[in-house]
């Protein structure tokens, strides 16, 4: 499936969107979006004595990944800057709550003989792709391919990066299947 091209205010509009049209599920089963009261640092870790990664403005777009708060930090990914970490969780506003709704990104390629479930993920860009499954982190680097081992069928996930839709969702994909994501511009 090919992601668009598309500029920072549309991203943020499109996601509102999306928002509109959403039923409700899950807790879990959700991202949240919001944004910094003020200037704030995302850091590397759970607390004060992480390394700050980068400085986020009030006025980026903070998707809050769907994990439990960890030392009152949530773990963030700034779309503007394309960069992850964690925030303090009185330092955000959540305005909106997006839910994982069934997708199809994931192309069934082949059968394989692990009995798993093997995703084979492909940057196709000249840009870093950020991708987050089943609560795992990746950094996909331009034209770089790499091969995930799922024991579980169902995949909740999450990818963004500079200049491409974000896009999420969930699939339910079998085990002794190979997947193929690709991601192009």
């Amino acid at each position: 499936m090919q992601n668009e091209l598309i500029s920072s205010e549309k991203m943020k509009t499109v996601l509102l969107f999306i928002l509109v049209v959403m039923t409700t599920s899950d807790i879990f089963a959700q991202l949240k979006l919001g944004n910094a009261k003020s200037e704030i640092n995302l850091r590397e870790g759970p607390g004060l004595n992480y390394k700050v990664v980068y400085t986020v403005s009030s006025s980026n777009l903070l998707v809050v990944l769907p994990r439990e708060p960890k030392n009152n930090f949530l773990e963030v990914f700034d779309i503007e800057t394309n960069s992850y970490g964690y925030v303090s969780e009185k330092l955000i506003s959540i305005t909106d709550t997006l839910n994982f709704q069934e997708q199809h990104f994931f192309e069934k390629s082949v059968e394989n003989a692990t009995g798993e479930v093997e995703i084979d993920m492909i940057n196709q860009t000249s840009e870093t792709l950020y991708v987050w499954i089943n609560g795992n982190t990746y950094n996909l680097f331009p034209f770089e391919k790499k091969v995930l081992l799922m024991t579980v069928e169902e995949i909740t996930f999450f990818s963004s990066a500079p200049g491409l839709f974000p896009v999420f969702g969930k699939e339910i994909l079998k085990k002794g299947n190979t997947y193929r994501w690709n991601f192009s511009m």
